[in-house]
């Protein structure tokens, strides 16, 4: 798979975002809602957010190294549905990716994922994973957490 050049602003590698925003809309898919998304990256919800809705066009090239990771551990798995609270951040999170056509990561070429402007041919559908997704910590993935201004 081809990365995207990287340019430097603010002192930090940054990239086009919408490979990261795919994967992410398709983790919303699969049932996993901003909040512990970001917890395990170890960010804030609203960056997450701004990412998800499209409203990051650059993003640092770490920040996106730590979502593939969650992404390979997650695409295939639904979150952890235990609790009243769980269950209802999980359908919001569905109901979010199927209001906006989001497919699951099966929905998605990763072979062009990385490529500005790519836009998946499949729309939501309902998909129940292989699984249940582990918890992750930050710690698993990277130390360098982004802020407010290199999610732009």
């Amino acid at each position: 798979m081809t990365r995207p050049m990287t340019t430097a602003v603010h002192g930090v590698n940054r990239i086009d975002a919408n490979g990261t925003m795919w994967r992410l809309r398709s983790l919303a898919a699969m049932g996993h809602d901003a909040t512990r998304i970001a917890r395990a990256l170890g960010t804030h919800p609203v960056h997450i957010h701004r990412v998800l809705h499209g409203r990051a066009r650059t993003i640092p090239a770490g920040f996106r190294d730590d979502v593939i990771a969650l992404w390979d551990a997650w695409w295939d798995k639904t979150p952890p549905q235990t609790t009243p609270a769980r269950r209802r951040a999980a359908a919001r999170a569905r109901r979010l990716a199927e209001v906006n056509g989001w497919p699951a990561a099966a929905g998605l070429d990763e072979d062009q994922l990385d490529q500005p402007g790519y836009r998946p041919w499949c729309r939501y559908r309902p998909a129940t994973g292989t699984g249940t997704a582990p918890d992750i910590t930050p710690a698993t993935l990277r130390t360098t957490r982004p802020t407010a201004r290199d999610i732009a």
